[in-house]
């Protein structure tokens, strides 16, 4: 659903360490996502480096609680989803309060179809939604980051509303400043300009305000629309500077 290219590994959860990566909806939506790796029991306590990958959960303002509804591994979904939330609830009641969303993955397999009806009584009962998801496929991924999407933007109203607001600067440069041309590869397109590169070099994107301040300067350059006038589709690679994003309409 995004440019991360995260390092995998033939485990339970896959993914190995934390990987950013930005979600474009088309029309000036976008948001950061953190692909986490996933938590075991007693991560709260450090185990399989639970507190390094807690610390980065603690950053965001929505989780995507990612099940495997097929059971194919012998795991019960239902039983993990509430032992990963016993780990968030030991490690910071703050955090165990987080918003969540529930993506019942690899619904493209046949044994996903019996174990959903349990993981959306499941999440009825704790006033969750759930979303059936493919990764393999990609179905359903749609709807549930423009579900992301719009909770994200209930948590920014619900902030704005008690602290005080900051109104940020663009850079001085102009939009005749930024460049879009083919990549050489032919795999999508190069981004360039001056201060958007540093804009993203600088960025950290584990920090709030630096993400709203990336956001807020993407949309106010038009960048989204460049690249459509440009010709780009679904799934082009997206390079400015260092980085690499895929396209997502």
């Amino acid at each position: 659903v995004s440019a991360a290219r995260p390092e995998i590994a033939d485990y339970h959860f896959t993914t190995i360490t934390p990987v950013l990566g930005v979600v474009s909806l088309g029309d000036a939506q976008n948001f950061v996502m953190a692909d986490i790796p996933g938590l075991i029991e007693g991560a709260s306590e450090g185990v399989g480096l639970g507190h390094d990958f807690l610390r980065h959960i603690e950053r965001t303002k929505v989780i995507i609680h990612v099940l495997d509804a097929s059971g194919i591994e012998g795991r019960d979904p239902v039983e993990d989803f509430y032992k990963i939330n016993k780990e968030l609830e030991l490690y910071s009641a703050k955090l165990a309060k987080r918003h969540q969303v529930i993506a019942a993955n690899k619904m493209d397999l046949p044994q996903s179809a019996e174990n959903l009806k349990r993981i959306e009584e499941m999440a009825q009962k704790e006033g969750l939604e759930v979303y059936p998801v493919s990764a393999a496929t990609k179905e359903g991924l749609g709807d549930l980051m423009r579900r992301v999407y719009q909770m994200l933007q209930d948590y920014v109203e619900e902030a704005e509303e008690e602290n005080p607001e900051k109104i940020y600067k663009a850079e001085e440069d102009t939009d005749d400043d930024i460049t879009i041309k083919r990549d050489m590869s032919g795999r999508g397109f190069v981004v360039s300009g001056k201060s958007l590169e540093k804009l993203v070099a600088m960025t950290n994107f584990a920090n709030d305000e630096a993400i709203r301040r990336f956001q807020y300067i993407w949309r106010l350059k038009g960048i989204d629309e460049k690249l459509r006038e440009k010709g780009i589709k679904e799934g082009d690679s997206v390079f400015i500077g260092e980085m690499e994003f895929e396209y997502k309409n």
